[in-house]
């Protein structure tokens, strides 16, 4: 069985002050607990190395939000895939749909950053899904496909090996509304199988997990979903309280299912 894995993404906020609070609590409390599962948290860039520098002892792992298509050159402003090795990070986040929506990201540059990315050994967390537009047309499916199928052109048969993939359907994103727990199976049974008839790669060297409005309330329902490897957690993960709860709920869950087996 898979171990779960948790992605909480920080977006627009951090401070010297939110490390020591909730970040240097959180990695205690995974020290000190039986934590089935592994956590990334994704920070601005300027929080990045002293974050690392918090968790290097710990199980937490520090993750990026963002990275540039260009490993260097006279690009004001932007962090290259090689400064994010040099600093430790090994996770990023590309295709977020606030990227997309925000700083016009489409499907053609996505691909180019999954490519620099995989390329420099680094581990993609990739952003797929529909907006409310979309999805009231019921094209769910055929956005992720859309979105998948432009890094298979790119990157060939094994593009999506040792990648994490979240699927997260715009319109439940910060709004407090989550689909139910059929429809994200069915899309995100759909996404696995897609990717395996598209890929030679085995299913279990990729993840599926879920995001959208995640949080301590609905996280056991989220749970109970067999077709997702972990969330992908947004304002929640900045609650230590809340945070710690979804961590504890995650790891009982993985746990009772492994006991199962």
């Amino acid at each position: 069985m898979k171990k779960k894995i948790i992605v909480a993404n920080w977006k627009l906020n951090g401070s010297i002050a939110l490390l020591n609070d909730v970040l240097k609590p959180i990695a205690n409390f995974v020290n000190s607990h039986e934590i089935y599962s592994k956590l990334i948290i994704a920070l601005p860039f300027v929080y990045l190395y002293p974050a690392y520098n918090i968790v290097m002892d710990t199980k937490v792992i520090i993750g990026a939000q963002n990275v540039d298509i260009h490993p260097y050159g006279a690009f004001t402003g932007e962090i290259s895939a090689n400064m994010l090795n040099d600093i430790h990070i090994k996770f990023v986040i590309i295709g977020h749909s606030e990227r997309r929506l925000y700083h016009k990201e489409n499907n053609q540059l996505i691909a180019e950053k999954f490519k620099i990315v995989k390329n420099s050994g680094l581990i993609p967390i990739l952003c797929i899904g529909e907006t409310e537009k979309d999805h009231s047309l019921f094209m769910a499916k055929k956005i992720c496909r859309e979105q998948i199928d432009e890094i298979i052109h790119l990157l060939g048969e094994k593009a999506f090996n040792n990648t994490i993939i979240a699927y997260e359907p715009v319109w439940a994103i910060g709004s407090g509304k989550t689909p139910s727990s059929n429809f994200i199976k069915e899309v995100c049974d759909f996404i696995k199988v897609y990717i395996l008839n598209k890929q030679n790669i085995n299913e279990n060297s990729f993840f599926i997990q879920y995001g959208g409005s995640v949080n301590e309330k609905n996280i056991q329902e989220i749970c109970n979903i067999s077709s997702i490897d972990g969330v992908l957690v947004g304002s929640a993960s900045l609650l230590l309280d809340c945070f710690l709860k979804i961590l504890t709920i995650v790891s009982k869950e993985y746990q009772k299912s492994f006991l199962n087996c």
